[in-house]
């Protein structure tokens, strides 16, 4: 009786690709499968969740550089300053400040609280001889070339730290640990734009966490991250994604992963930071089309992370476009396990880092990520004509 049961099932699936227009046979074995990854991926995220346990130390202490790329910061940079200057960290520590071309008032800014406090340095990232360097990723450079310690840790300019910030990232590391992906969010200030990027990030990170916690990393953000300065000579600096507008994060971190490097996930609420707050729909798909540019050349770099971002384009795709081809047991199954498996990782990441979701902002979530996420696909294509800061990305 079960094994009749499937066979009907079977058939049922196999006609609807045979009946439907703009759906062949072929499509069947290219979609099942996308299917399939994608929703082992939410089950491994939900066990990886479920694994995470904090294990820091935070009696080490190590000489850090902090490294922060500025261009055009002036309206942050004080308040970055402050937050720097209040870390009550007793190792060894510089913040390396990277004017990157700013045209305000970034550069005076830096000059003036260096020649009051010697621990902050002023760097230019024009003062890098490599050429093929482009973009955020020259001024990084710039920043590591003229730091002294072995423990590099970075952040954005507009990023909000607690004083425990550098005790805390930097307690992760020890004699077998070389790279640690930090935790960043966004606050909830006003406006849906707001809202939908701050449960999106906290899910991104939620799986972030999960992943490295499976030994298995796949991101990591530029706004809160360190690694060891031996790594980074090791891997060749940024050589191989010079190119790029992105790349300084989730890229590099694979191109690191390739050397079998060990990857932590740092847990520590005091480790956690805010990143910029996007009030506007429009500020928000920028950033986020910038991002997915990494994204749609992610198979350069782990094609095992590519074929999972596919899978979750190939998935959103079908809950758009099954409703105007087929509505029926398919459709209804496939929203629901979905709505079920990512509610799972947002309620279960949003308990173990102590964030709150609630369920009606989670529906939002999800009802908006549906065709988020296919856009940012499409839009992936087109990273080349969005500019950031006056700049363009050509790949």
């Amino acid at each position: 009786m079960m094994k009749t049961f499937l066979f009907l099932k079977f058939s049922t699936i196999i006609q609807f690709f045979e009946i439907s227009p703009f759906i062949s046979i072929p499509l069947f074995f290219l979609i099942l499968p996308s299917i399939l990854i994608y929703f082992i991926f939410l089950v491994i995220n939900i066990i990886g969740l479920l694994k995470l346990s904090d294990k820091s130390k935070l009696s080490i202490n190590q000489s850090v550089s902090i490294i922060v790329a500025i261009r055009n910061g002036e309206k942050s940079l004080l308040r970055l300053i402050q937050s720097l200057a209040d870390q009550d960290y007793k190792g060894k520590l510089e913040f390396i400040l990277v004017d990157d071309q700013s045209t305000d008032n970034t550069k005076d800014i830096i000059q003036k609280i260096q020649a009051r406090d010697s621990r902050f340095k002023y760097v230019s990232s024009n003062e890098v001889d490599y050429k093929l360097l482009k973009f955020k990723k020259r001024a990084l450079h710039a920043g590591i070339k003229k730091s002294q310690n072995e423990i590099l840790l970075f952040t954005d300019v507009d990023c909000t730290l607690s004083p425990s910030w550098v005790k805390s990232m930097v307690s992760y590391f020890d004699s077998k640990v070389d790279y640690v992906i930090g935790f960043s969010r966004a606050k909830y200030t006003h406006g849906l734009a707001n809202l939908f990027q701050r449960i999106d990030f906290l899910i991104l990170m939620f799986s972030s966490a999960a992943t490295c916690q499976l030994k298995y990393p796949l991101a990591s953000s530029g706004q809160n991250q360190a690694f060891r300065k031996k790594l980074f000579k090791q891997v060749g600096g940024y050589n191989k994604i010079a190119h790029l507008l992105m790349g300084d994060d989730s890229i590099f971190l694979q191109l690191c992963v390739k050397q079998g490097v060990k990857v932590k996930f740092a847990l520590n609420k005091d480790s956690f930071v805010y990143c910029r707050p996007e009030k506007k729909w429009k500020s928000l798909l920028l950033q986020r089309i910038r991002w997915a540019g990494d994204g749609k050349i992610m198979w350069r770099y782990n094609f095992g992370f590519f074929l999972i971002m596919c899978s979750t384009v190939i998935v959103n795709l079908l809950v758009l476009v099954l409703p105007f081809l087929y509505v029926g047991l398919i459709l209804l199954g496939l929203i629901s396990l979905k709505f079920i498996l990512e509610m799972l990782v947002a309620l279960i990441g949003a308990k173990k880092f102590n964030e709150k979701i609630s369920f009606l902002e989670f529906i939002f979530w999800f009802t908006i990520n549906v065709p988020y996420v296919v856009i940012m696909c499409i839009s992936s294509f087109f990273v080349q004509f969005i500019s950031w800061q006056g700049r363009h990305q050509k790949c």
